[in-house]
């Protein structure tokens, strides 16, 4: 059994030093630290030239860079001393395997956050659906995407969760597409279309507040029938007024055809089950 060291050897093991391996392994530790400050200010000067990275993951590569220069000063300084270096380089590995198991998850998030913020995807203040979550984007950090959602809740999205998988970002292009359905009597009950009553809807249409012009509105004939004709009506607005903007057409929908049957909604129903026609 080998027996554990003494007093005396450490002793002898520092009597055994020259004083020039004393010397460098202080300079050693002083020149990582003066490189560790030196590489931090390197990283922030040259992060800040990427468009997209926020101070809060700038400041965090710059510090991991000056602690990883540190730490290669100090194992220079304990190698200079005549130290053993196989335990220590042990050890680091042991610690480093650890930190990667437990902090798997932080790394994985601090990662997808670095290329959310390069790529902008999205920025603060976007509307954007995430994982179900439909809401305005309020904060971008290392670890998460937080967004306001439209009944008021603040959900906190993992990065990595954001990029596994698609996302949708509804501001992009300034403007969102809505669609209502007009179930409305003919004129006189004749069952033929009504190419007068088409373009009354999309007047209305046009010269409701909060509709786009840039995008003409589609009226669109879906169905025929005896009693009634089926439009689909489209019409763009802005992303966040989607919920007003419909609201104030079926308004003026309902308004100009007070005199005939009609029946406006934006809960579009589902295609129903018909039998199959004959051959």
């Amino acid at each position: 059994m080998t027996a554990a060291p003494s007093g005396a050897d450490a002793a002898g093991f520092l009597s055994g030093l020259d004083t020039w391996d004393i010397v460098f392994a202080l300079l050693a530790v002083v020149a990582g630290v003066v490189l560790g400050i030196v590489a931090k200010r390197g990283a922030t000067v040259l992060l800040r030239k990427l468009p997209g990275v926020t101070d809060d993951v700038r400041a965090r590569i710059a510090r991991s860079v000056r602690l990883v220069i540190i730490l290669l000063g100090v194992g220079v300084a304990i190698a200079f001393l005549g130290a053993p270096i196989q335990p220590v380089i042990a050890l680091a590995i042991i610690v480093a395997v650890i930190a990667v198991l437990a902090l798997r998850g932080v790394s994985e998030n601090f990662a997808a956050g670095v290329i959310l913020q390069t790529r902008r995807p999205f920025v603060v203040g976007d509307r954007v659906t995430i994982q179900g979550y439909t809401g305005t984007v309020h904060e971008l950090n290392g670890r998460s995407v937080t967004v306001r959602t439209l009944d008021g809740r603040t959900v906190h999205i993992p990065n990595s969760v954001v990029l596994s998988g698609p996302f949708v970002n509804e501001s992009e292009t300034g403007e969102q597409r809505s669609e209502l359905q007009v179930r409305i009597a003919n004129a006189d009950g004749n069952e033929s279309v009504d190419d007068e009553t088409a373009q009354r809807i999309r007047s209305v249409c046009h010269d409701t507040d909060g509709v786009h012009h840039r995008e003409a509105v589609q009226v669109l004939t879906t169905a025929v029938e005896p009693t009634r004709t089926v439009y689909a009506v489209r019409f763009w607005h802005h992303p966040s007024h989607g919920p007003q903007v419909r609201s104030a057409v079926i308004d003026a929908l309902a308004a100009a055809f007070a005199d005939r049957r009609v029946v406006i909604t934006s809960a579009l129903p589902d295609t129903p089950l018909t039998p199959p026609g004959e051959l």
